[in-house]
């Protein structure tokens, strides 16, 4: 679907939208606005709605994204923390019905059901949300990233970029390179090239408790050029002055001992986090995971 058909009219509503609104660009509120049309096109089009989806919008800012999918969705939800972008949005869509603007911050407000998400996250909160979308059903995401980010998202182990996200991401979902959007494609423009990324929930259940594994993924990452003996002994030392825990015993059998923890795959790590919870015992672990410090 062409959209827009030229830079220079999304330039045109941009300005204009932000005119109309008495808006000049917050960095606090991320309020960087997508001037490229190729980049919005784009982006509709690798998010393939038609008429039995319902989309949502995270960060609905001037409507950019939001013209297009109001015209292509069922249902579009935008969520917009500015007043001043909802009460614009609100009257910019007035003339459709299958659009409804929820105003607060996506990081608190309940979501709405949806099957697709399509966006231009703010992106001081991009984790956040990322995890946040992940604890719902949907078909996919297509969603703008600041490029760092992205790298970390589909980043493989051993790899500089590797790290907690990495692994979680992997646990709960597929993740898409898509393309590079350079910073002149924004105004204003930021000092950070930007990326977008297609993310697909998966069905398999690879760990019974998500928040259990995240705990303790992100205790090994705090330690992650360590091997991973060393650095479980260390953590489960500490633990053991307040259990009744036989650190030794553990780590004998512990898979994997002499690995650097940014070397190991999500299915290692499981098979690591499934041999200590399974030695330790049910109450002995919730100890030592959910204690005041884990680390």
């Amino acid at each position: 679907m062409q959209c827009w058909n030229s830079t220079s009219d999304l330039k045109k509503h941009v300005f204009n939208s932000l005119k109309k609104a008495h808006i000049s660009p917050s960095r606090y509120k991320g309020q960087n606005f997508l001037i490229n049309a190729n980049v919005v096109n784009f982006q509709i089009n690798q998010a393939n709605i038609n008429q039995s989806d319902i989309v949502m919008e995270i960060g609905g800012g001037n409507g950019t994204l939001t013209l297009c999918l109001a015209k292509l969705a069922k249902k579009l939800y935008v969520i917009e923390s500015d007043k001043r972008l909802v009460n614009y949005l609100e009257e910019l869509m007035s003339s459709f019905s299958n659009v409804e603007i929820l105003f607060g911050d996506a990081v608190k407000v309940p979501f709405p059901n949806f099957n697709k998400c399509v966006s231009n996250l703010p992106y001081q909160i991009s984790s956040p949300i990322t995890f946040k979308l992940l604890e719902n059903q949907f078909d996919s995401a297509i969603l703008m990233y600041q490029k760092e980010f992205a790298q970390r998202l589909i980043a493989k182990p051993g790899t500089k970029n590797y790290s907690r996200i990495s692994v979680m991401i992997k646990l709960l979902a597929s993740c898409k390179y898509l393309r590079t959007v350079k910073r002149g494609s924004y105004y204003p423009q930021p000092k950070i090239d930007s990326a977008l990324v297609r993310i697909e929930p998966t069905k398999e259940k690879k760990v019974e408790d998500i928040k259990d594994f995240e705990i303790f993924n992100t205790v090994l990452f705090t330690l992650k050029k360590k091997l991973v003996l060393s650095a479980l002994n260390g953590f489960l030392k500490r633990k053991a002055k307040k259990t009744t825990l036989h650190t030794h015993t553990i780590l004998d059998s512990l898979p994997y001992a002499e690995r650097r923890i940014f070397t190991l795959t999500l299915e290692e790590i499981i098979e690591i986090y499934s041999h200590l919870k399974k030695q330790t015992g049910e109450e002995v672990w919730q100890n030592i995971m959910y204690s005041r410090s884990t680390m």
